[in-house]
């Protein structure tokens, strides 16, 4: 009794479990704002939100790895501060001058009357969509290093800020007035949280430019831009050519259809973000044995969780669905989705390790070699085989599959462990999630019903028993000993 009440009384002062248990509350408020987003805009509207929301991730893409470089050079350098505030100093030089560049870019659209994005009457909501992406900016630099010194509060009050407002929002709103009030709502919570990562910020912020860090930042930053850019926009460019190809209603649909499946795999987001830069800085400094076995353990828990939470999830989609009729046209494309998003989690790990080892330019250079096969693919699909739109997303699915067995490859070389196609497949995508993987997607692809989709979800937990308890393991070194991910 003694050690489950010291256990218990662990798990109540442990920061990293409040952190967590943040997250998943902000995760749930955002998935019942995504339902009722759903409902009072209808297809219509959701389509135009799915399209502004895009366009904020492309700028935001947009940010040539400034923040990916302060995250990689103040993990490895946090414990000198002067060092790691005249980084943040000169960084926020670089993204003023990122800050003209891209209002300069938003100008043009205006003043050469380029008419972009018209049917999603772009042009009403740019001013807005543009204060949004310069505030993410520096809120996703700020927020880098929030996170590399462990102060949690205010990174957690910025994920939350914007899902609490839009929730208020919906209470008032509907339709067009719903539209307007979800991108008012989101310029408040970035200037809200800006303003909290300046006042708190855990080393001093001075605008002193440092040539030769500017050019160490770039340097390194460049190749992390050309793979975290590149890498996002494989699933940014599919969207967009459903956004592009098709009407404002069918993009609706498959925002809703990407929103829900995507509002899955966020459950395992809070811990991710948070172990990220640890498991950077011991990837830098443990052993190659260490880094193995390091490896395998969190690949394993994370990768296993997050296909029983895809399988899980396709079985009872259609119950959801019961309760919003407008979007029954989805169900197909969830499920493809779905499966889609889940394979970029088999990378989980290796895309860290290489960045440890500080090898971003082969990172960078697989990652664009996988979004131009993207591309290339989702035009044939579109332009010669003219699927529907919810059968775009293969081209994802087959460059996911390439990308991951790539950097499973890349991977195992560094940690000099065999490489041959057996042996990496094994690694990146073993045969207890390939094979309820494969009866998932043929289930999809030959229309069965739905409730046969139980077959592969016990399929899964058969073949998968062993691992659940390597992860109830981890999930107890989390909860009871805070110094699992501590550094």
């Amino acid at each position: 009794m003694g050690n489950l009440l010291q256990s218990i009384n662990k798990a109540l002062k442990n920061n990293v479990l409040h952190f967590v248990f943040a997250g998943y509350v902000t995760y749930f408020i955002q998935f019942v704002n995504s339902l009722f987003i759903a409902v009072y805009l209808g297809p219509y509207y959701l389509g135009i939100w799915g399209f502004i929301m895009l366009i904020i991730q492309y700028a935001n893409q947009l940010n040539f790895g400034i923040s990916h470089s302060i995250n990689a050079l103040a993990s490895v350098n946090k414990h000198k501060t002067g060092y790691v505030s005249k980084l943040l100093g000169t960084a926020f030089i670089i993204l003023i001058g990122l800050s003209v560049f891209v209002t300069i870019i938003f100008a043009l659209n205006y003043l050469l009357d380029l008419q972009f994005g018209e049917k999603y009457n772009f042009s009403k909501y740019a001013p807005l969509i543009l204060l949004i992406a310069i505030l993410g900016y520096f809120n996703g630099l700020i927020s880098n290093v929030f996170r590399i010194y462990g102060k949690l509060f205010e990174i957690a009050f910025s994920q939350i800020a914007f899902p609490v407002l839009v929730l208020a929002s919906i209470l008032f709103f509907k339709g067009e007035s719903l539209l307007w009030a979800l991108v008012i709502d989101n310029v408040i919570a970035f200037f809200l949280s800006f303003i909290l990562f300046i006042i708190q910020s855990p080393v001093k912020i001075r605008l002193t430019f440092s040539k030769r860090l500017a050019i160490k930042i770039q340097r390194k930053g460049w190749h992390l831009f050309i793979y975290n850019t590149s890498f996002y926009l494989i699933i940014i460019s599919t969207r967009s050519f459903v956004s592009a190809y098709y009407d404002v209603t069918e993009f609706g649909y498959f925002t809703f259809a990407f929103t829900m499946a995507n509002a899955i795999l966020l459950l395992l987001e809070a811990l991710s973000y948070l172990i990220y830069p640890k498991m950077l800085n011991r990837f830098a400094s443990y052993s190659m044995n260490e880094i193995s076995s390091l490896l395998e353990m969190v690949r394993d828990a994370y990768i296993t969780t997050s296909h029983a939470l895809i399988h899980f999830s396709i079985l009872l989609f259609p119950v959801f669905l019961m309760h919003f009729p407008k979007y029954q046209n989805a169900s197909s494309a969830f499920k493809i989705i779905a499966l889609t998003i889940v394979l970029y989690t088999n990378s989980f790990g290796y895309s860290g390790l290489i960045i440890a080892k500080n090898e971003e330019k082969k990172l960078g250079r697989i990652a664009f070699f996988a979004l131009c096969m993207n591309i290339v693919i989702a035009l044939l699909l579109v332009k010669v085989f003219q699927v529907t739109s919810t059968f775009v997303i293969v081209s994802t699915m087959i460059t996911y599959v390439i990308y991951v067995f790539s950097l499973g490859v890349f991977g195992r070389k560094i940690m000099n462990l065999k490489i041959d196609i057996v042996s990496v497949f094994k690694d990146v995508f073993p045969f207890r999630l390939f094979l309820p993987y494969l009866l998932s997607f043929l289930f999809i692809a030959f229309h069965v019903r739905d409730i046969y989709f139980i077959i592969p979800f016990l399929f899964f937990l058969v073949l998968n028993y062993r691992a659940f308890f390597n992860i109830v393991d981890v999930v107890k070194k989390v909860v009871i000993n805070p110094e699992f991910i501590k550094l």
